[in-house]
């Protein structure tokens, strides 16, 4: 059930109305119920090996905390977190060992392996008790609008709301808003941005560095524009349900290195492998120094990569990123020495840093998106082609069906600027606003659902897949 359709919105507004008039203590039944028939709706089998990988993990997490005394808990977490692994890198690795394998992974897969890897790690670290209730632990394993592609959810965040849905029909308004956003960056900027890149890669060949140009810039704001905007329904979906999930984006093109942008961008996982990954690894090799700290960099960075999939362009784009990170915190001091001294060089540090980050990042999802490092190389080969046929090219980058994409340009900084205030202000109205501006508000976002709901009626072709609801 794709998020951008009908179907979606019909299950979630079912969903949403019986949660609401649902007695609060049978409000977490529905939720669990009503997550597993949206599996169900992709595939029974896979929804009954998430049902299993959470009824094994939720027993050992009981059993750690009754072995506490002995050593036998370590070894219960080893193998369990040993056996999540390996489940998961065999539906990474599957496609690649068998050509006749669907090459799509199970649904969300990526998403609540990790969470129980992170909760069986916190039980065993002591952070917190093991979930008694099997009910609110299988809950929020599969919660539906986190599971296809996150946020990734701690769980004493997740269910400390569970218990406490009072807020669920006064954040209404702002879930709907985010939720209207999400459909415009995927509708209008991701899906129209991805034809003009679809385009540039059939392109690659044609003897001009105009369709290098046009794959290498556009794919990461396509990239941002649908991954940001499937979590915005899916934080919004949350809301509706007294659910409050973490952010995932903060405008991570403004990034003024690559450190910083790496805390901006997919921020719960990269926060999930520094503390299950990188500060594990770094306590390791404390005693190495500077070896261990590039170590650690380098073995998170890669471990994002292959996150993704198992394949060679996936590990050159964590080492690719991994270099620049390591250089960053190797040079940190250094830098803060010359800007103390000339704090000019910083302001224009300050300036020039989000450029220059743009071409770092645009370089990296060059070997993100290409299928294999010849489609990366045909890429960077023909950025010194010319542009000595740039009339013709143009003239095929805009015919149709691509007549209509340019809309995204105009879409994208409008939706930014939405972003922005949002992140800003939220999208709340104050306690003490007028009736009528409360009904002014209800009205517009009603009218705008409306025709969100009319132009998928009337869509023919529907929307492109979300790009992360494939790993």
């Amino acid at each position: 059930m794709e998020f951008i359709s009908i179907g979606y919105l019909c299950f979630l507004a079912v969903t949403v109305v019986f949660f609401r008039v649902t007695p609060p203590r049978w409000q977490t039944y529905l939720l669990l119920v009503a997550s597993y028939a949206f599996y169900c709706a992709w595939s029974i089998r896979m929804a009954a090996v998430m049902l299993l990988a959470t009824t094994l993990c939720y027993v050992t997490a009981l059993q750690v905390e009754a072995l506490r005394a002995r050593r036998i808990p370590s070894t219960l977490i080893f193998a369990a977190v040993a056996a999540l692994v390996l489940f998961l890198a065999f539906f990474k690795v599957r496609p690649l060992l068998c050509a006749s394998c669907n090459p799509l992974i199970p649904l969300g897969v990526s998403y609540y392996t990790f969470r129980l890897i992170s909760y069986l790690l916190d039980v065993q670290w002591g952070k917190h008790r093991a979930v008694r209730n099997f009910t609110l632990f299988a809950t929020y394993v599969a919660f539906f609008p986190q599971l296809i592609a996150g946020p990734i959810q701690r769980e004493k965040s997740f269910l400390s709301q569970l218990e406490n849905k009072d807020s669920a029909n006064s954040r209404t308004l702002e879930a709907l808003s985010r939720m209207a956003i999400g459909f415009a960056k995927k509708c209008l900027v991701a899906d129209n941005l991805g034809l003009f890149v679809g385009w540039a890669y059939d392109h690659l060949h044609s003897g001009s560095a105009l369709p290098s140009l046009v794959a290498l810039y556009l794919y990461p704001l396509q990239l941002y524009a649908d991954f940001s905007g499937l979590v915005d329904i899916a934080i919004g979906s949350g809301l509706l349900l007294g659910i409050e999930a973490p952010e995932n984006f903060e405008a991570p093109f403004s990034a003024t290195n690559i450190t910083e942008f790496w805390r901006r961008w997919h921020m719960t996982l990269t926060a999930w492998l520094r503390d299950y990954v990188f500060m594990p690894l770094r306590t390791l090799t404390r005693d190495w120094g500077t070896l261990g700290l590039c170590l650690s960099l380098a073995m998170n960075m890669l471990l994002i990569g292959l996150w993704h999939g198992f394949t060679l362009g996936f590990v050159f784009y964590g080492l690719f990123h991994a270099a620049f990170l390591i250089v960053e915190v190797l040079t940190a001091a250094r830098r803060k020495r010359h800007y103390s001294v000339h704090p000019g060089a910083e302001r224009v540090a300050s300036l020039l840093g989000p450029v220059l980050v743009y071409q770092v990042v645009a370089v990296g999802s060059a070997l993100f998106r290409s299928p294999s490092l010849t489609g990366a190389w045909s890429l960077f080969n023909g950025l010194g082609l010319g542009f000595r046929q740039i009339g013709a090219d143009l003239s095929q980058l805009i015919a149709p069906p691509n007549h209509n994409a340019w809309i995204a340009f105009l879409a994208y900084p409008l939706i930014g600027a939405l972003d922005v205030y949002r992140r800003r202000h939220g999208f709340r109205l104050p306690s003490s606003a007028p009736q009528y501006l409360r009904w002014s508000a209800y009205g517009s976002l009603a009218t705008l659902w409306i025709l969100i709901a009319l132009a998928l009626l009337g869509s023919e072709k529907g929307s492109d897949p979300f790009v992360y609801a494939l790993f």
